[in-house]
């Protein structure tokens, strides 16, 4: 367990907050898929690219050790991955494979479809062009997040992408930001007034704010007192994570009274708040970041106790506007998890799964546990299974809604079309028997981002 002390040991509120909680992110993406004319040539593994005025270009072939299916992701927008370490993006429309960075992981395509940014480690953050190309470092340090507007949030500052790449700074970064709404009508802000005392005790009130700009005012939306001290050790139930409704429906925040880690992995409670000092409507147990926000004010929540991720675990799905939520139902003996709600919020993709004992975190076990793994869709009510994808993880729509990316068997695969065969595309994400797990929960969706036009 992480104590109170050393989640506070600044007294700088905005590193408090940085300390506090990983900060909420959705992104939006967009870029072209328009299918261009291929001719296959047998050279290896290259791939000829057929140019407008009759010109021919080979691309970069196929590593050694990984797959790549460039025919099957043909029209469906850009695909960066990771795998074994090395970032890659696939480019739909011209079927080419690029090299982006060796060591690069949690790519995230910027809301025009035009950038992408990554990271290596907690120090270090990566542009590129959205087809890979221009990929440098930049000189900034880590900590890097698109703005609704396509602008680059980074701890120094706020900057605009120009051309080849270049940052040009366009404002200060805005003190104490943890959340956004997907269209950039509000943002959310959490602050910490403290006041020390000795040996180490400490007081103070957190705010949750709330403005219609990055630099617009604030309005106090939720505001509660915490203390520190050796003997009671940290009390008041601060923030663990903020969402902000589209449309102006509302805040959603979960609570975290221990501000301890460990227990944190074990699910915190989520709460609606539907204007600034109404009464929080609890909603849900929360595991992480699994929230997904569809139109309508519709709500999917993967919940459910322990941090083992074969044990208890529940999607619950909630209307906004009434706070009222129903469990999506599994057979005995089943698990439901990974929930993200289709672009019209009329089909919610999820993963069935098997409950087990605790047990242990081996390699084989966690193999077998994701095998157990298929993908459903919800639709006015009725769940059917989608053939073909057993061992299902971390479904993710198109932005048309017709064509579903997931994770199987440690690769990525494609439904081209709701009903369609489903193709694997790339793989491995990870390195042979070594998924990174965390008591059996592996971070999958840091490891691509989708483009899908």
């Amino acid at each position: 367990m992480e104590s109170a002390l050393v989640r506070f040991r600044s007294a700088d509120p905005e590193a408090l907050i940085e300390e506090a909680r990983r900060r909420q992110r959705r992104r939006r993406l967009r870029s072209a898929a328009v299918m261009v004319a291929f001719a296959a040539l047998v050279l290896g593994f290259a791939i000829v690219r057929l140019l407008a005025g009759g010109g021919a270009r080979i691309a970069d072939a196929t590593p050694t050790g990984m797959f790549v299916d460039r025919q099957g992701f043909a029209g469906h927008g850009l695909l960066a991955f990771v795998s074994r370490g090395r970032l890659f993006v696939l480019d739909g429309k011209t079927q080419r494979l690029t090299r982006v960075a060796a060591g690069a992981s949690a790519p995230r395509f910027s809301p025009d479809g035009r950038w992408l940014v990554y990271t290596a480690g907690v120090a270090r953050t990566g542009l590129a062009r959205a087809d890979g190309g221009l990929a440098h470092w930049l000189p900034r340090g880590g900590g890097a997040s698109w703005l609704p507007n396509g602008d680059l949030l980074m701890p120094n500052g706020v900057f605009r992408v120009a051309a080849g790449g270049r940052l040009v700074r366009v404002g200060p970064a805005p003190a104490d930001l943890v959340a956004w709404s997907p269209d950039g009508d509000r943002y959310a802000f959490d602050s910490r007034a403290i006041v020390r005392g000795r040996n180490g005790a400490f007081h103070g009130v957190e705010r949750l704010e709330v403005a219609d700009t990055l630099t617009g005012a604030r309005t106090t939306w939720r505001a509660t007192r915490f203390s520190f001290t050796h003997d009671s050790g940290f009390r008041g139930a601060v923030l663990g994570g903020v969402w902000i409704l589209p449309h102006r429906r509302g805040v959603l925040f979960s609570v975290d009274p221990d501000q301890s880690n460990s227990y944190a992995a074990d699910g915190l409670n989520l709460y609606e708040l539907r204007a600034p000092a109404a009464t929080p409507i609890k909603l849900a147990r929360a595991l992480g970041a699994t929230v997904s926000i569809g139109p309508g004010g519709r709500l999917a929540i993967g919940a459910g106790g322990n941090r083992y991720a074969w044990v208890t675990k529940h999607v619950v799905t909630c209307s906004a506007a009434t706070a009222r939520c129903t469990t999506v139902t599994s057979p005995q003996g089943r698990l439901t998890i990974d929930p993200a709600w289709s672009p019209d919020g009329r089909t919610l993709a999820f993963v069935d799964a098997a409950a087990r004992p605790a047990g242990d975190f081996r390699q084989a076990t966690i193999e077998r546990w994701y095998a157990t793994h298929t993908l459903r869709l919800l639709h006015e009510g009725r769940a059917v299974d989608v053939p073909g994808t057993k061992g299902a993880v971390s479904p993710t729509w198109s932005s048309s809604g017709r064509s579903l990316l997931y994770v199987a068997d440690d690769a990525l695969w494609l439904i081209p079309t709701l009903g369609a065969k489903p193709e694997k595309i790339a793989g491995p994400l990870f390195a042979p028997d070594a998924w990174p797990s965390y008591y059996g929960q592996v971070g999958w969706s840091a490891e691509y981002a989708w483009a899908s036009g």
